[in-house]
């Protein structure tokens, strides 16, 4: 029988203490309902799996043009983005972006990401400790998509607050919402300035943004929105995910051996990786009509928090969700997301997470990690530091 009483939580999403470690409070949520009022925000949460993926597939009642975070600020700054969009005005995105970034269009990229994998694992793997943030995953994913997209060298040391501070802009506003605000003014400066269209690389995702353009398809406006995405969103969450394989991996080293034993399973323990660390939370959407529940009716032009991370270990879809089990085979998380707004960047980040997986598994016997740290931010969850030294 369906539910008649309204589940409602007073927890806090976006507390210190939730952000820092979230699972507890999910697992609460996907017990008080499959829909559930939160109290602190004038929303509603999705912490189910089945729930979430209905949200994702249903754009016409889950919008995201007013936004997919819960500030009105942020929500204004990204507005008509890809992110921030309904059809058609992001078909017509989606549809460049899907042209450069599908598989077949990053197929001439795969030696250059083997050799890059290979080299920064090469340094590495001396038996010094080093950073499995900073030293492995943040030294790789940045300097690779800068180059993709044909970034200048000036500025690209920015490149990485840029992206943490659109994350965590899309929470509600907060003591941290200032900066975050600052630093999305100083990306469209640098999207408009020192990454302008005559400062790109010929031939790069950058300037065939701006061919776009020249053939109509969009404006400049358009254009610019297009590299703010690229660039806010196109690499935290592949780095949190890379540093997230190395202290699953070392925690579980049987994982590992296995990995070892039969590195055909390379794509299919990248999927584990993300399914268990889902390094984006939540994104919010605003319900176009009374949407029913569980005998629950969420009306028309409310906030929905959708639970990526949460549905991802639910109960309900996974056999004990909290293992971390190279062989699962969860082809079907909802890290990426799915329908219109699933991942575009997806293809990109599984071809550099096979490679540095696949150069770890050739050169490391054991990964021995000290207290792993964790970032603080509103929409993305994963670590700031991972103290790390190789066992060849």
């Amino acid at each position: 029988m369906p539910s008649t009483t309204l589940p409602s939580s007073d927890v806090d999403l976006f507390a210190t203490d939730t952000l820092v470690d979230p699972y507890p409070v999910y697992a609460r949520l996907r017990d008080a309902g499959p829909v559930v009022r939160l109290d602190r925000y004038d929303a509603w949460a999705l912490p189910r799996y089945e729930q979430v993926g209905a949200a994702l597939r249903d754009h016409e009642t889950f919008s995201s043009a007013s936004g997919v975070g819960f500030g009105a600020g942020m929500n204004e700054l990204m507005a008509g983005g890809v992110l921030a969009s309904d059809p058609p005005h992001h078909t017509t995105l989606r549809v460049i972006l899907s042209r450069m970034l599908m598989p077949r269009a990053l197929r001439d990229l795969g030696p250059s990401v083997t050799v890059a994998a290979e080299d920064i694992v090469e340094r590495l793997a001396n038996g010094a400790e080093f950073d499995a943030v900073s030293d492995l995953a943040e030294a790789f994913t940045p300097r690779f998509v800068a180059d993709l997209i044909g970034l200048p060298q000036e500025g690209r040391d920015q490149l990485l607050e840029f992206g943490a501070s659109t994350f965590e802009g899309l929470g509600p506003v907060g003591e941290r919402t200032p900066a975050a605000m600052r630093q999305q003014k100083a990306l469209l400066d640098y999207v408009t300035t020192t990454a302008a269209r005559d400062r790109l690389v010929e031939g790069g995702l950058g300037a065939r943004v701006w061919e776009a353009v020249d053939a109509g398809e969009i404006d400049e406006a358009a254009a610019i929105t297009l590299m703010m995405a690229f660039l806010a969103t196109g690499m935290d969450t592949t780095i949190l995910s890379l540093a997230a394989a190395v202290r699953l991996f070392a925690q579980h080293p049987d994982q590992w051996d296995a990995l070892r034993a039969d590195p055909s399973l390379v794509p299919n323990a990248y999927l584990e990786v993300l399914r268990i660390a889902s390094p984006v939370t939540v994104f919010s959407r605003v319900t176009t009509r009374d949407w029913e529940c569980d005998g629950i009716t969420v009306p028309a032009g409310d906030r929905v928090a959708v639970m990526y991370a949460s549905a991802n270990r639910d109960e309900r879809k996974w056999g004990d969700p909290e293992r971390f089990d190279i062989t699962r085979k969860p082809s079907d998380h909802l890290t990426f997301g799915v329908g219109i707004h699933a991942c575009v960047g997806q293809n990109l980040a599984k071809l550099e997470a096979h490679a540095l997986l696949t150069a770890l598994l050739a050169r490391v016997r054991r990964f021995e990690i000290g207290k792993p740290e964790f970032i603080v931010n509103n929409t993305l969850h994963g670590l700031s530091k991972l103290p790390c030294r190789i066992v060849t």
